[in-house]
This record gives C-alpha cells, structure tokens and sequence, in this order.
C-alpha cells in the first residue's frame, strides 16, 4: 500500500512540466494572435458632419459710390455764374455777424471762403445764383430799392462754380442736411434743378483753384465736396 503511494505521488510529479508547458504555450499562442490583428483605420467622417466653409462676406462699396448712385438724377441745362456780393471781411467771425443779420431778409444769403491770392483768404456774405448778369443787376436794384440791400453791394465778374455736398429728392432733404452743416459753421444754399433734384451748395467761385481752401476743410470735416458748375 506504502509503495502504490508512493508510485501515485511519482507519476504526478513526471506530469507536472508537461501541465506547465502546455499552458504556457496557449498564453504566447494567444498573444502572438493579437499582435497579428490588423490595425483598425480611423473611420471616415461622413459628408454632412464636414463643417461647411465659413460664407464669405461681399465686399462692400465705398460710401461714396452708394451715394453717388442713391442720389437724383438730372440733366443739366440751366447754369448760374452770377452772384451779387454784398460784403468781404478777412475774419470768418465777422462774416458770419453780418451773414446772421442779411439772413433775416434775403434767401438765399451764403460765405463763400474764397482765394484771391496776392490778398489772401477772404469771407464774402454773397446772395443769390443768376443766370445772367442782368438780371441779378435787376435784382439788386430792386433790393437796394427797398433798403434791403446796401449800396456796397456788386455783382462782379462770373462765378460759375460752387461745391456741391449733396443732390437730394426734395427741398427738406436738402434744408435738413443744410442745417446739420450750418452747426458745425458751415453755411450752404439749395439750386432747384428739377423737382426731384434739389442740389446743396456751398460758395461761389471763378475758378477752381479759388474754391481750394475751402474744399479742403470739408474734406477734413470727413464730407464730400465736389466742384462743380452751378
């Protein structure tokens, strides 16, 4: 019986290394088969998960174009060189007192900021915008009649151009602009050229070399004056 124990506890030992050797080969079996999965690709991102393009932004044209294309269209066909000039002061502050008091009683009354060269810069109070020299002779008989205009007063030679800051639809389009310049000391007046164009003006001037300081400063107001004909 001692010895069956014996060869029982024998033969168990003999068997153990081949248990051993048989697990331990189905573990690397089992690794080397994971190693040898293909690797998996990343999976396509489907069309409609592709963040659109960001829309671009359409340029947009300068203020200048939109206005020039918003604004009436006319034919020109009446033209007004002739002024009566009623005063000429070389201080701005002057001219605008005397402006102030002509107003009450004449329309339209403007500054016009002009170059005379070898005498400098002037402020001329000036009225009107006539087609002829005769008749704004007429008309300034007329006023020096009444009492309404001084005897200093002369029309002069053609002063065909002005700046213009703006063509409007109507008469209060182009008075409210008018007003909104006249605070910030710029004194303008309106040229009826039909009656859907109502041109805003500023000055009148010989030529366009006489109107240059004072387009500069309304350039510098950040506006945008034109020279043209009146």
């Amino acid at each position: 019986m001692r010895r069956l124990a014996l060869l029982v506890v024998w033969i168990c030992l003999a068997s153990l290394p081949v248990w051993a050797d048989y697990g331990l080969s189905n573990v690397v079996e089992k690794q080397i088969d994971r190693g040898q999965l293909p690797e998996q690709q990343p999976q396509a991102v489907p069309d409609e998960m592709t963040p659109p393009a960001p829309a671009q932004t359409p340029e947009k044209e300068p203020l200048s174009k939109v206005l020039e294309e918003a604004a009436p269209q006319y034919k020109k066909t009446v033209f007004y060189p002739y002024t009566i000039h009623i005063s000429s002061w070389q201080s701005k502050k002057d001219a605008l007192s005397r402006f102030r008091q002509t107003a009450r009683n004449l329309d339209p009354v403007f500054i016009t900021k002009i170059d005379l060269g070898a005498t400098g810069i002037w402020y001329r109070v000036d009225y009107g915008a006539f087609r002829s020299q005769r008749e704004a002779a007429s008309r300034m008989s007329d006023l020096q009649a009444k009492g309404i205009m001084d005897t200093e007063s002369f029309i002069g030679s053609a002063v065909p151009y002005a700046i213009e800051l703006g063509v409007f639809p109507d008469k209060a389009g182009a008075s409210g602009e008018g007003g909104r310049l006249g605070q910030k000391g710029v004194v303008t007046y309106i040229v009826k050229e039909s009656e859907s164009a109502f041109r805003l003006l500023a000055g009148a001037y010989p030529g366009q070399k006489s109107a240059a300081p004072a387009f500069e400063d309304l350039t510098a107001m950040g506006l945008q004056p034109k020279i043209v004909k009146r």
